[in-house]
């Protein structure tokens, strides 16, 4: 028996690839609903573009395979590119993105430097820069063309994980709240900011810590602004229906704070909004929410096992912002490990032992 803690997008990603491998004994266990966590609250958005190697050479593989097989799901995932677009506020980012643009370049993914006014309904006077390459997606059609397809071959159980159970250095299963036992033979956690708990539980450090973000969606009004726009303190775009979508960049502490949304920030959403965007006067907020980013030392994801954890213990969690965009991808190769021990390069890239190695990633350009 497998048990997948987590009925969230790599949750249900990893079921999904585990069925399409033939593995018939599996259960998921979720704490609340599907998509409770970061799968269901967040921007929908894809990108190439990172700081680290690591993580761009990972997108590389990502995003094609999220593009391409997002063919063959249930539900339409809507798919397209849009790009982004970084005001550059400084000489000191101009600086950074050069170097960046000449790495990107050298993967094939190279955008380019522009006066901020190529975009019209820009306020702003500057320099751009813009990736044509990224783009979006709907994510709760991805996430329920996953459950469609596996809610009638596994067994989903809703009730929150309160142990995992190890013994003679393995793992035996998993206990809940409600005091049931379920016995297993692997146990795959891909619980997102909840990771931690679990892990700490076990005396195994967990690396993963929670940090609430606030998103908004306005009324629509003409489809007109298509990357997602990245300043300093606010990033936006618009969805299809033309709404504009975006957030703050405004640090909290770290921790479950709870699923609310502020004034505040929604001001401070609105104003930034004003100030960068022609003609948006009177446009009022629609609705917002906010979720959580799980968050790593180096801000990039956990794959596959420690050396030192219980055997058949595994980890897929900690995307710190760009885990929807990598679900698919990360559950297909969590499906090769799991079920066939095949173990892709990128487990010995995000394992969870390089924290403790002092191997840690550079990612440094979290949206």
């Amino acid at each position: 028996m497998i048990i997948i803690v987590g009925a969230g997008a790599h949750g249900l990603s990893l079921a999904y690839h585990l069925k399409k491998k033939g593995i018939k004994d599996v259960l998921i266990i979720e704490m609340k609903r599907i998509g409770y966590g970061s799968s269901s609250r967040n921007a929908s958005r894809y990108r190439y573009h990172f700081y680290s190697e690591e993580n761009i050479d990972y997108a590389l593989k990502a995003i094609p395979y999220l593009v391409s097989r997002s063919k063959e799901l249930f539900l339409n995932s809507v798919t397209y590119k849009t790009g982004y677009l970084w005001i550059l506020r400084s000489e000191e980012q101009i600086s950074i993105f050069k170097k960046l643009d000449s790495l990107w370049k050298s993967k094939n993914i190279g955008g380019r430097f522009i006066n901020c006014k190529e975009f019209d309904y820009l306020s702003v006077e500057g320099v751009c820069y813009y990736a044509p390459q990224d783009g979006a997606f709907h994510h709760d059609y991805i996430l329920y063309s996953y459950y469609i397809s596996v809610k009638d071959s596994y067994k989903i159980v809703f009730d929150k994980v309160s142990e995992i159970v190890i013994g003679s250095g393995k793992v035996k299963g998993i206990k809940t709240e409600s005091g049931k036992f379920f016995e297993a033979e692997k146990v795959v956690l891909t619980t997102g900011a909840w990771s931690g708990e679990l892990l700490q539980k076990i005396n195994i450090q967990p690396y993963i810590e929670p940090e609430r973000k606030e998103i908004f969606i306005t009324e629509p009004i003409k489809y007109f602004i298509k990357p997602l726009i990245i300043d300093k303190d606010i990033y936006f775009s618009q969805t299809l229906k033309g709404e504009i979508i975006g957030g703050t960049e405004t640090k909290t502490e770290r921790g479950f704070l709870p699923f609310t949304i502020s004034i505040k920030e929604m001001s401070k959403f609105l104003q930034g909004l004003k100030q960068l965007v022609k003609n948006i006067s009177g446009l009022g907020i629609l609705r917002g929410w906010s979720g959580y980013y799980e968050m790593t030392p180096d801000n990039s994801h956990i794959m596959g096992y420690g050396e030192e954890w219980p055997e058949h213990l595994y980890i897929d969690a900690g995307y710190s912002g760009h885990g929807m965009m990598f679900a698919p991808y990360s559950g297909k190769l969590m499906a090769d490990l799991i079920a066939d021990n095949k173990k892709d390069p990128s487990f010995s890239i995000f394992t969870p032992d390089r924290f403790a190695k002092n191997k840690l990633l550079k990612e440094n350009l979290v949206i």
